[in-house]
């Protein structure tokens, strides 16, 4: 009767990158149409019509390398989908893409709060005594989309866009812990008024240059601390 009152965690699929070519297409084309039809209200009134992109990738620290088929990569790979199926909702897309990387799509995402799934990802990770065991960090990347409020970039590039989060998640790489990082709208993105055709290279170049302009914003993701008897853990 005790088994009533808990639920199971929901197994989610883990799809491929076969699927991503064309589901997320779709999905960007349909945040492009709610911008397009709420506007500029839709950062005020609708604050959860965005979707996140979220880029997990493993690396192996300092002096060491990482696992092989034979050393359990396999296993790791699979570790890390649970500890997406963790975080994520019902409605949310968990996606392997390699063995060292995963990615979530996350619908309905309110980007004052986009950072918490990322922290959850990253703390989970950090904790793990599987991933500390093969000397392996996790680094998450992730972007809020749209990105502009004339959101016109072609749909079918969708890789360009998991490669801005691939490259949030190569930020701040030189230590030894968990660290992610995200790009979203800067608070001068309306006025400066740049379609998605023009911003999207732009950022794959210099994001820096957008974020000192106000154009876009960059989220640092830091672990919390957690204290265990008179000690205090990152």
């Amino acid at each position: 009767m005790g088994s009533l009152h808990q639920s199971e965690p929901v197994r989610l699929a883990v799809v491929d990158y076969d699927f991503l070519d064309r589901f997320l297409p779709y999905e960007l084309l349909l945040a492009q149409r709610r911008a397009m039809v709420w506007g500029t209200l839709a950062a005020e009134t609708l604050p959860d019509a965005h979707i996140g992109l979220y880029l997990v990738r493993l690396e192996a620290l300092p002096d060491h390398v990482y696992p092989t088929p034979h050393d359990g990569a396999e296993a790791i790979a699979n570790h890390v989908s649970d500890l997406l199926r963790t975080v994520l909702r019902e409605s949310d897309i968990p996606a392997k893409i390699s063995e060292c990387e995963h990615v979530a799509i996350v619908r309905d995402v309110d980007p004052k709060y986009a950072f918490t799934i990322a922290q959850r990802l990253l703390q989970l990770a950090s904790d793990s005594p599987l991933l500390a065991g093969a000397n392996l960090r996790a680094c998450v990347g992730y972007i809020i989309y749209p990105l502009s409020f004339q959101p016109n970039y072609p749909v079918d590039r969708w890789e360009n866009l998991i490669e801005l989060a691939r490259r949030m998640s190569r930020r701040g790489n030189s230590g030894t812990s968990a660290s992610g990082y995200g790009l979203l709208r800067g608070p001068h993105m309306e006025e400066a008024s740049i379609p998605e055709s023009d911003l999207v290279p732009l950022a794959l170049q210099n994001p820096d240059s957008l974020v000192r302009a106000g154009i876009l914003q960059i989220q640092r993701i830091q672990l919390l601390a957690r204290t265990i008897g008179s000690r205090t853990r990152f």
